[in-house]
């Protein structure tokens, strides 16, 4: 919609129609706000170098979602047994790792072997980095998403026993995480030829003739791989871990981000807060309006 114009001609009418436009084609929200920033940093800049005076994108009204935390999918313990079982034996490690430590799929397809410490106790990883695109969409390995990313995740002794033979051998710069032929791993690729059979064999589990087999145990969720962070999270509260050192493992830039994200994963806490609030108003004398009044 907005190609054939100069950067000059570009109006508020124009960027407020294309926002419209992208939302009736059925963009998120985010992603609308996403490509929206992109434009409005370029126009800044326009602004900057005198192609003309000021920001169309200043000021147009963006989407809001309507998401809700509901929309993540976590999966028990046995639910991910059940899935894990389905994924090739070459990508368990990986996903094991995404489950046990909570980390991104850009940060843990990043990992090389010297960024593991497993002779230390607790064994530990180090996020120091993150696969990132530049302007003409080409992979490279940067700095991890914001400063607090930058951390420091203790391993499970089992995760241990399962990544010591993948980085026996390895060069200190080679990848832990590869595809079969030892190159970067592509989420989009994983999603496709890894993930999504995993799932389907998960969710609709067969004999070996093919038939489906009813008597199987089968996952009713169809997780994103994202949500392995969701999970782990999850995992973690239920194990009574508090919320800033939560944050301080997932690389969270602020503790809000945390709680926003995993509030309603706290029901004892709320019932312990309900609990405390009714010792604290204990003893108070309530007007009730039952009809009854003083003459």
């Amino acid at each position: 919609m907005l190609g054939p114009y100069p950067v000059a001609a570009i109006t508020y009418r124009h960027v407020a129609g294309w926002v419209r436009a992208m939302s009736d084609k059925g963009l998120s929200p985010k992603t609308i706000a996403n490509v929206h920033g992109l434009l409005s940093a370029a126009m800044t800049t326009a602004v900057r170098l005198g192609y003309r005076a000021d920001n169309p994108c200043v000021g147009v009204e963006l989407p809001t979602s309507v998401a809700t935390h509901d929309e993540m999918t976590v999966l028990t313990r046995d639910e991910f047994a059940l899935l894990l079982e389905k994924v090739p034996a070459f990508y368990q490690p990986l996903v094991l790792t995404l489950v046990a430590t909570g980390l991104r799929w850009g940060e843990a397809t990043a990992l090389t072997a010297c960024d593991v410490d497993l002779s230390a106790r607790p064994a530990t990883i180090r996020v120091t980095k993150a696969w990132k695109r530049d302007a003409d969409r080409r992979w490279y390995v940067g700095p991890p998403k914001t400063k607090r990313a930058r951390r420091t995740v203790s391993l499970p002794d089992d995760l241990v026993d399962v990544l010591l033979p993948l980085v026996a051998g390895k060069g200190r710069d080679a990848l832990l995480f590869t595809n079969t032929v030892g190159s970067q791993l592509s989420s989009s690729r994983f999603w496709m030829t890894t993930w999504t059979p995993a799932l389907d064999a998960a969710c609709d589990p067969r004999q070996a003739d093919g038939t489906p087999d009813a008597d199987a145990p089968r996952l009713t969720k169809r997780p994103r791989v994202h949500d392995l962070r969701h999970t782990h999270a999850s995992w973690m509260i239920a194990a009574g871990t508090d919320l800033f050192v939560l944050q301080r493992r997932l690389g969270h830039e602020s503790i809000t981000t945390t709680t926003e994200t995993y509030a309603h994963l706290l029901p004892d806490q709320q019932r312990a807060a309900a609990d405390a609030a009714g010792r604290a108003m204990a003893g108070l004398a309530f007007a009730r309006d039952d009809g009854l009044r003083d003459g």
